[in-house]
């Protein structure tokens, strides 16, 4: 009788959401609040002569960003999360034993990697701030014959990306590393 191995693998995926599936059922624009976010972030920036841009918490702690501009980010990002979490299931179970997801989460709500200083700073921003994208770290387990064969992680890369590309504006499979 052939044994069977479990062998894991942590996927690490960065995906934008399209306009068009947020759009038709939130009543917001990503971008817009993308643009209004990064505004009050910049003026925010200037009155505190601070030299880099911290994240969205830190001016929220301080009461300096408008509730509901916060809150329609919030939704979009929670919605942009539960979109991109159902859309990974639907397409990657046939080809997994498991999935579990260990975090989904918004990047808008992360430590912009932009510098005041940098040259296209502000579209760096908007980019950041629009709710619309989304970190996923996964853990997927697969039944093989070996315990972890040569090129699993490759394999699990190549999946993903191949099964992904077409359900979003932009994808990219960070890190593959077998467990």
């Amino acid at each position: 009788m052939t044994q069977l191995y479990v062998s894991k693998i942590h996927i690490t995926l960065v995906v934008r959401v399209p306009h068009e599936a947020l759009e038709q059922y939130l009543p917001s624009s990503a971008e817009v609040v993308g643009e209004q976010l990064t505004e009050a972030v910049l003026q925010n920036i200037r009155e505190e002569g601070l030299s880099y841009f911290p994240p969205l918490d830190y001016f929220q702690a301080q009461d300096k960003l408008d509730v509901d501009l916060i809150d329609a980010a919030e939704t979009i990002g929670w919605f942009a999360c539960k979109l991109v979490r159902e859309e990974v299931q639907r397409k990657m179970r046939p080809f997994f034993s498991t999935i579990s997801f260990q975090s989904v989460q918004s990047i808008a709500f992360t430590m912009p990697n932009v510098r005041p200083s940098q040259p296209n700073a502000w579209h760096a921003l908007v980019e950041h701030y629009t709710p619309n994208t989304v970190k996923l770290d996964i853990i997927a387990t697969v039944l093989k014959k070996q315990e972890n064969p040569d090129g699993l992680a490759n394999w699990a890369r190549q999946l993903f990306k191949r099964n992904l590309a077409s359900s979003f504006d932009r994808m990219e499979v960070s890190q593959t590393v077998v467990m």
